[in-house]
């Protein structure tokens, strides 16, 4: 191909050397434009990444309450006990934990099918154990559902605890909200007490997920994200609570 001779063809060339690429400023401005777009939208796409696992744990939940009310409708309207040793619930004074096994993950085996409900993808523990929550252990002895005056109101199972405990065949699956509180010996005249943050975040996680909430499940079977603050009330209103009048 000719570009022309003489005086035209050394402009030609000369045109083609000065466009033939981008100057250090217009190289600069790019990456700076780049890097002011990357800490915009990175948080962006994080919050979305968190929010989507809060919408799986919270349907994993949900599916664990179907499966509870299913056992009910089964074995007349009692619900499992966890403790073999006993199979009531003995008061506040006694406290029981069980670690290892399948637990609540075998009892409800039949109604929930798939495996992985049992798991959030928040769950920042390295030894999981058989699930990621915790049942409230008010509610883990065999309990007749006439006996629970508001259960649309009474927390059957949240998040267990990120913090390990120590236990070698793994987590506990029960928790003791009545030692959320200073108060010993507990009486639910003194609620709501004197929160402990330790003693709340060595049994659960209220703010696994984005928006600093935890996920409840109710006796009902509905499910709900929300503030550990609003789970928590006097003895008309706390949700752990479950024998509330």
């Amino acid at each position: 191909m000719r570009f022309g001779t003489g005086r035209n063809a050394s402009l030609v060339l000369h045109d083609m050397r000065r466009y033939k690429g981008f100057t250090l400023i217009e190289l600069l401005v790019v990456i700076a434009i780049i890097c002011l777009l990357a800490a915009i939208l990175f948080p962006i796409f994080a919050a979305a990444k968190r929010s989507a696992k809060k919408t799986t744990a919270l349907s994993n939940t949900h599916q664990i309450g179907i499966g509870m009310h299913m056992y009910l409708s089964d074995n007349d309207d009692t619900l499992p006990f966890r403790f073999p040793i006993l199979t009531t619930w003995q008061g506040y004074n006694v406290v029981l934990f069980l670690v290892g096994g399948k637990g609540f993950s075998q009892i409800y085996g039949p109604y929930v099918k798939n495996p992985n409900v049992w798991f959030s993808p928040e769950d920042r523990l390295a030894d999981k154990g058989y699930m990621s929550f915790s049942v409230n252990e008010q509610l883990a002895f065999s309990t007749p559902m006439s006996t629970i005056p508001r259960p649309t109101e009474a927390i059957y199972l949240t998040d267990r605890t990120d913090v390990p405990g120590g236990f070698p065949a793994g987590p506990a699956d029960t928790y003791t909200w009545w030692q959320f509180t200073d108060q010993m010996p507990f009486k639910e005249s003194s609620l709501p007490g004197k929160i402990d943050p330790v003693a709340v975040a060595t049994q659960i996680d209220p703010i696994r997920y984005v928006g600093n909430v935890g996920l409840y499940l109710f006796l009902d079977s509905h499910a709900a994200a929300m503030p550990f603050d609003r789970t928590w009330g006097d003895s008309t209103h706390n949700l752990h609570l479950a024998t509330k009048p």
